[in-house]
């Protein structure tokens, strides 16, 4: 009351008008901006980053980008780069198997989220194994016509493999591959050491350790060369009810060597395989099996691929 005595006349009726201009400002203002710098909408593709996976698991099968869209002034959003957006999927306090997780994104605070898509994914969640794996030296290539390939010898006879449980199981074997292309003497080298599963496709995902091996390989000068037939040999017999159609080998000739002289290479007419045990067999049938090849002689290849067809009696 005191204070409403001491006001001058008509300074009461001039508030009214100051607080209308006030909001007539603003409202100019806000218009003005939204007119030179209106509200913005942009889609952004960005890589989805796994956040908080414990060290003894592994994930996999996460897609790998999301799409994005922010929202803010134009003048925000224009200045927008890929590296100031975050999209992630946090996996703490996952178990092995397959899980549906959320996309989470990270974004500048003066810009608004819309919309991400998609919102979840399904991730694979593996305990990291290891094992201990055989190494096989494959050869390709031929080398000079005067000579042969003779003894091979791995520094590692067998490596460790490690990564993801589902991975590690497929693969069978690690090869180290040497070219001997136009090679006339001995050969030593460090091979690269490829995973690959029984098909022989590379398996990709696992580390290998050591990664490289050191491979020796005897070229010897050859003394002979002959074409010879390979004739698979089956051992027991086929379940009840079946028989053997066809059976083949892949390929049907090898040429051989007789690197020692006096080794017998004339009087061989053909080869033959290592037994296929029959008893296993209950389809057709793809074996790969070694060539029994003689003291003092050595062929093309090692192995064989008998193709045995079955059918019922």
């Amino acid at each position: 009351m005191v204070d409403n005595y001491f006001k001058k006349p008509g300074e009461t009726k001039n508030i009214v008008p100051k607080i209308l201009a006030i909001i007539m400002a603003i409202v100019l203002w806000m218009y003005v901006m939204n007119e030179q710098n209106p509200p913005y909408e942009a889609t952004f593709t960005l890589p989805i980053e796994v956040r908080n996976a414990a060290t003894s698991y592994v994930v996999s099968d996460v897609p790998e980008t999301v799409k994005v869209k922010v929202r803010g002034p134009r003048n925000l959003v224009a200045g927008v780069l890929n590296k100031d957006l975050k999209a992630f999927v946090d996996v703490k306090g996952l178990t092995e198997g397959r899980h549906a997780v959320v996309v989470s994104a990270s974004i500048p605070s003066n810009l608004e989220l819309m919309a991400i898509t998609p919102d979840k994914v399904q991730v694979t969640v593996d305990p990291t194994i290891s094992r201990q794996i055989p190494v096989e030296v494959r050869v390709t290539g031929s080398p000079e016509k005067s000579a042969v390939t003779g003894k091979i010898v791995a520094a590692n006879q067998q490596v460790t493999i490690e990564g993801p449980k589902n991975i590690v199981g497929m693969v069978e074997k690690v090869l180290a591959i040497i070219d001997l292309t136009g090679k006339s003497s001995d050969v030593t080298t460090e091979a690269v050491l490829v995973p690959v599963n029984r098909a022989e496709k590379e398996v990709e995902g696992v580390a290998i350790y050591p990664e490289k091996t050191k491979v020796t390989i005897t070229l010897t000068t050859t003394v002979a060369k002959k074409q010879l037939d390979i004739k698979p040999v089956t051992l027991g017999e086929l379940p009840a009810g079946l028989v053997i159609k066809s059976i083949v080998t892949q390929p049907e000739k090898i040429e051989v060597t007789e690197t020692v002289p006096g080794k017998g290479l004339d009087k061989l007419e053909a080869l033959v395989t290592d037994p296929v045990n029959l008893g296993d067999i209950s389809k057709d049938t793809d074996k790969e099996v070694k060539v029994q090849l003689p003291e003092g002689i050595t062929g093309t290849t090692k192995t064989v691929v008998v193709k045995i067809k079955v059918g019922p009696r």
